[in-house]
């Protein structure tokens, strides 16, 4: 007889990016470091994911899924729902944590499965940046989907300059450069 499951898949992977994001080094983690906050062991995250590639594959997924698209929330403005964007998802409390996260990621890009959902989170993550500018008063920006590839580049940049101590730029202080050449 198979035991149930405890955690969902989605909560368990809420709790072991919750475990990623706090940690403060960047050196490897294993599924060692994480099974702890999944709250199952090293075995059984082996036995729902197969391996930390398979553990990657899920995790990265998640994030796509995550991405917001298509319509504002009712009473929303794009304005407020861009800013809040920004915080959330480049807002890291540890720059040289997200730095790590996607340097995590790209170790494994010889692994085609995963350079395709990377590809797909960013292209993701560009379409919704261009969706809320397009929302947007922006006499100076002429192509939308090109300003929210340019936002996202700038975004990530902000992060890898935090995390070499090149600077600490926010991530709303990026937007807000960008929105001022836009107007």
């Amino acid at each position: 007889m198979v035991r149930p499951r405890r955690l969902e898949d989605d909560e368990l992977l809420a709790r072991i990016v919750g475990a990623l994001e706090q940690r403060a080094d960047l050196t490897p983690w294993s599924l060692q470091d994480v099974a702890p906050a999944a709250g199952i062991g090293p075995a059984g995250l082996i036995k729902r994911f197969g391996s930390k590639v398979g553990l990657l594959h899920a995790l990265t997924r998640r994030w796509i899924q995550l991405i917001p698209h298509g319509p504002l929330p009712e009473g929303r403005e794009a304005d407020a729902e861009l800013r809040e964007y920004v915080s959330r998802e480049f807002g890291a409390d540890s720059a040289a944590g997200a730095v790590y996260a996607l340097s995590e990621v790209l170790s494994e890009l010889q692994e085609p499965e995963l350079v395709a959902l990377l590809a797909e989170g960013w292209r993701r993550q560009a379409a919704r940046l261009a969706e809320l500018l397009a929302g947007m008063d922006l006499s100076h920006l002429a192509d939308a989907e090109a300003g929210g590839t340019l936002l996202l580049d700038a975004l990530h940049g902000s992060l890898f300059r935090s995390a070499v101590n090149l600077g600490r730029t926010s991530p709303l202080t990026t937007l807000e450069h960008f929105l001022e050449m836009w107007r």
